[in-house]
């Protein structure tokens, strides 16, 4: 048998060579998903997080270079924290961010809830129908989210909130805006118990259509507003099942609608374009609207839901322990 030559016993040396830098390099990114259980404040995760589900993880002052996965039934507390891509929340799980920043966009498959405080989003919100039967929630305050927001069933509450993209909510159970900047789009569909929307600003087009009650405004009672919206285009308000107000505010497109039973009612806005359809002589409501909750309400049951999520989370996350993040 021939002896290969030095040549060919190089080249093969340095195939396996080769091969072996190929094997390691993809040990080395699987090492890179950091799974966490338990607390941990001051590090960086130098890839991505996943919290097992249901573990708790409680993050203050970390930084996580991946992308974030909580999984079925476990919950991840951030606080001044950061991630650098996307953060998805998985059936019955539940992200609670304050004063942080998710660098891609924020995915709740079905989750139990999203609470985001006093942080930023790069990217988008996606709120996706998974289980049927979930009533997760999307509750802000004082946050930015530079994408779209799209949420698709669950309770739905926006305070101090501004959004660069479009915003469309379809059969969730209420949608509050008060106080918040939208740059594109608005559009609320098929609300069973309805919309209310207070001092807030809508740059792009507003659709309401195929909800309970409708409050934009001052009048009404679904709310207790004291300043009027902006509407930088049309207004178009339809086939809402309940009371309609629309009152105290300036649209600078057009404001029409049909198909709306009771009649809407209003007073004191200032159309730029034609009112038109069922809002062409607009009269000021004779009494409040009959709802089932209000705002504040609405408010406090979250508020409630999230102390009760997250101090579970914070209690299972000190009886793991320290989490182990490298």
């Amino acid at each position: 048998m021939r002896t290969p030559s030095r040549p060919l016993i190089a080249l093969s040396t340095m195939a396996l060579a080769s091969a072996g830098l190929a094997l390691g390099a993809g040990s080395a990114s699987a090492a890179l998903t950091t799974h966490c259980n338990g607390d941990a404040s001051d590090v960086t995760v130098p890839g991505d997080l996943v919290v097992s589900g249901g573990d708790a993880c409680v993050l203050d002052g970390v930084t996580i270079e991946g992308e974030v996965r909580v999984q079925a039934g476990a919950d991840l507390v951030l606080s001044e924290s950061s991630v650098a891509e996307r953060v998805v929340v998985a059936p019955d799980a539940y992200l609670d961010a304050s004063d942080s920043e998710v660098g891609g966009n924020v995915i709740s498959r079905s989750g139990y809830g999203v609470y985001l405080e006093d942080s930023s989003v790069g990217g988008a919100f996606q709120g996706r129908l998974v289980e049927e039967d979930a009533t997760p929630f999307l509750y802000s305050y004082d946050t930015s989210i530079d994408g779209r927001v799209n949420v698709e069933q669950g309770l739905v509450h926006l305070q101090t909130v501004t959004v660069g993209g479009h915003v469309t909510t379809s059969g969730t159970d209420y949608t509050d805006v008060l106080d918040s900047t939208f740059s594109r789009d608005l559009s609320v569909a098929d609300s069973p118990e309805g919309t209310a929307m207070c001092a807030s600003e809508v740059d792009g087009a507003a659709d309401f259509t195929g909800n309970e009650n409708v409050q934009l405004g001052t009048g009404g009672g679904v709310i207790d507003c004291e300043d009027g919206n902006y509407f930088g285009a049309d207004v178009t308000v339809s086939d809402n099942t309940g009371a309609v107000d629309v009152s105290g505010n300036i649209i600078r497109g057009d404001l029409t609608g049909e198909g709306n039973d009771p009649a809407p009612t209003g007073s004191d806005n200032r159309v730029r374009g034609e009112a038109g359809g069922q809002f062409t002589d607009l009269e000021p409501a004779a009494q409040t609207m009959s709802v089932q909750s209000s705002s504040a309400d609405h408010a406090q049951e979250l508020d409630n839901q999230r102390e009760e999520r997250r101090a579970g989370a914070e209690a299972s996350a000190e009886l793991a322990g320290p989490a182990d993040l490298g």
